[in-house]
């Protein structure tokens, strides 16, 4: 069926007249795979770029810091990787991910690492192996024959995983690697639970629609009787033939009351940031931008401008917004009339701002003022553009909210943040790159 005649580009007119269908998709393929080649090799040339400018820092940390203290190469090294997260435009933690995944590549998998220099192994073939180096090296003053054991199993590890590379899709090099540590792995199941104690945690992760996943890593055995007390409780209810909710949802709201106390002495007490506007209380309009009772907000920016807001996450529904503000122990006017709802300046004598202050830094913010940073105002640090060691006054237009990371870095490392006249933050690095703002619309 194909034809002798040399196979011309699959784009040019009449291909299909010349060869077969077959070929011309062999044709497309083999330039994926070619492209795909192409692309692991500058995934790597990053990834290297970035451990030698990390390693250019720690050599010459004047570069970033700006005094001669005992902690400036670790302040010179986090602020080199946040100038790469910017340049880059990907979080500090992508780039410290990269940093540590080509460190441990080139001393412990020198086989894989030359893979994926070639463009024969993706970085996640790369990343999945670095895992179990840190799961099988030998931890910190460990005796000589441990250490000797820790290197032959990451040398096995290195010659497997180089080869695996070359064949399987990353879900079957995962499963095998996984496979192959849990023989490797010297420590008994007691270790390799309070290893994965350690790594317990919360996490928030905000979905579409006003919802958000609330998930934990917790030991199995907890998890599991949490789930059968929920389902217990959530089949309780649903006796009752008025309960229209189903058994997920049930179990999903009283996930909710028990964690936030709802009906005891012990309710959560946190404070959360909603902005209602007035309309929506009197009924003036929904401000919603949904449902039927919008009144106009679809295809009117100016009704969408004005919709309850969760300060530093985005709009809430009309119906979420009124419950929170019947529920609220107290409000300030702060959209009609911020004004009289807080004092903006006070050009106080002290250091520490007001409760008030913050407040109104907090609903004028939402997250961090840093260009990008989304990291809630609510937790951050209120600091003085112009230091209060220089005669900076603490007022609502010489403060702004940063983040603990960003606080750090304005005082101790070269990088330069000038407020703009919106109050947004715009950060120059000492290498010369300038943080922009665009308009969201």
């Amino acid at each position: 069926m194909a034809s002798t005649t040399p196979i011309p580009a699959p784009h040019a007119a009449g291909v299909r007249e010349v060869v077969g269908e077959d070929v011309v998709a062999r044709v497309l393929l083999d330039r994926l795979q070619e492209d795909d080649v192409a692309i692991n090799r500058r995934a790597v040339a990053r990834a290297e770029g970035i451990l030698e400018a990390v390693a250019l820092t720690r050599r010459h940390p004047e570069i970033y810091t700006v005094g001669d203290r005992a902690d400036d190469v670790e302040h010179a090294v986090r602020a080199v990787v946040f100038d790469i997260a910017l340049r880059l435009q990907v979080s500090e933690n992508e780039v410290r991910s990269l940093l540590c995944t080509a460190e441990t590549a080139r001393e412990f998998l020198p086989l894989l690492w030359e893979r994926a220099r070639d463009g024969f192994a993706g970085l996640r073939f790369v990343e999945a192996a670095v895992g179990a180096v840190l799961r099988l090296r030998a931890p910190v003053g460990a005796d000589p024959v441990a250490r000797e054991y820790a290197a032959e199993a990451i040398g096995l590890v290195d010659r497997a995983a180089s080869e695996w590379a070359l064949h399987l899709p990353v879900g079957a090099f995962r499963r095998r690697l996984r496979v192959l540590v849990e023989r490797l792995d010297p420590a008994l199941a007691e270790q390799k639970h309070a290893r994965g104690m350690a790594d317990r945690r919360v996490v928030v992760e905000e979905a579409d629609d006003g919802m958000t996943w609330l998930m934990a890593l917790v030991p199995t055995v907890q998890a599991v009787a949490i789930k059968r007390r929920l389902t217990s409780a959530a089949k309780h209810l649903q006796k009752d033939r008025r309960e229209g909710r189903t058994r997920d949802q049930v179990r999903a709201d009283l996930f909710c009351d028990w964690l936030t106390g709802t009906g005891t002495d012990k309710a959560v007490t946190t404070t959360v940031f909603v902005t209602v506007p007035v309309g929506l209380l009197t009924g003036a309009g929904s401000g919603c931008g949904c449902g039927s009772t919008a009144s106009g907000a679809f295809g009117n920016p100016v009704a969408s401008a004005t919709r309850a807001q969760l300060v530093g996450h985005g709009p809430i529904d009309a119906v979420t917004a009124r419950q929170a503000f019947l529920d609220a122990s107290g409000f300030r006017r702060v959209i009609t009339d911020p004004v009289r709802g807080v004092v903006l300046d006070m050009d106080r004598r002290t250091y520490r701002p007001t409760k008030a202050q913050r407040d109104w830094l907090v609903l004028q913010h939402g997250t961090c003022a840093r260009d990008g940073c989304d990291r809630l105002a609510l937790d951050a640090d209120l600091d003085h553009e112009r230091m209060w060691a220089r005669g900076g006054p603490t007022d609502i237009g010489n403060l702004r909210p940063l983040c603990p990371a960003d606080h750090t870095r304005h005082h101790r490392t070269r990088m330069i943040y000038r407020s703009r006249p919106d109050r947004t933050v715009e950060v120059t690095t000492p290498t010369g790159h300038h943080t922009t703002d665009p308009p969201p619309f």
